[in-house]
């Protein structure tokens, strides 16, 4: 579980997903395009859900737990690219499952700072 920093707040987000949110929202801060970002809470962690205005000017880290760099689904990243264009925004929880050959072992959680936020898929 990689960390996304936004603002004051940690959010605990998959590194494969982290990777890819990465490359969509510098591509949008970029072209000064903000947009929303929204995930659902599992279940297990209270359910609920997040969303966040993304926009410049905001405090933005990204945190990855593994070492290896996730491979990058270009299918994936344009439509995330689209669904951050919508009236609804980004919902990280329509994620593509793993390509064959790619690491999909799961890897151990870690409690954010915070202890606010978190999106797993």
């Amino acid at each position: 579980m990689g960390t996304l920093k936004y603002g004051t707040a940690d959010y605990e987000i998959d590194d494969r997903v982290l990777a890819h949110l990465r490359v969509v929202i510098v591509q949008k801060l970029r072209r000064r395009e903000s947009f929303l970002l929204s995930w659902d809470h599992h279940a297990v962690n209270g359910g609920g859900r997040t969303s966040l205005w993304v926009t410049d000017g905001v405090l933005l880290a990204f945190t990855f737990f593994g070492s290896r760099q996730a491979n990058l689904d270009r299918d994936w990243l344009d439509r995330m690219m689209s669904a951050s264009h919508s009236v609804m925004g980004l919902n990280l929880e329509e994620v593509p499952e793993v390509p064959p050959g790619e690491d999909a072992a799961p890897r151990s959680s870690r409690r954010s700072g915070s202890g606010r936020g978190r999106a797993a898929s």
